[in-house]
């Protein structure tokens, strides 16, 4: 198992082996009160719009961390492991 936190609020979410955040996340729509929006780019991978709601606007935008470090993949490319702790944060882009 592994943690999906977005804006304080800590998800649980099960993980098989070659997950990607992304994997994860429309697991935990599909369970849970959790919603999030976004579109493929093809060459790019898929980029979050919003989540819970909150969308990208007025420079801030929701950038992606595993266990503490911000993610060098896109959310579609980012395997999750047992233990990791996933998490959005809703940042100013610098």
């Amino acid at each position: 198992a592994a943690t999906l936190s977005v804006g304080g609020i800590a998800y649980p979410i099960t993980v098989a082996q070659g997950a990607t955040v992304i994997d994860a996340m429309r697991s935990l729509a599909a369970s849970s009160a959790f919603t999030f929006t976004g579109r493929e780019y093809p060459g790019l991978g898929f980029f979050v719009d919003s989540i819970n709601g909150e969308e990208n606007a007025g420079g801030r935008y929701w950038i992606l961390y595993v266990n503490g470090v911000s993610a060098t993949a896109g959310a579609g490319a980012t395997e999750v492991h047992a233990g990791d702790t996933v998490e959005w944060k809703y940042e100013k882009n610098y």
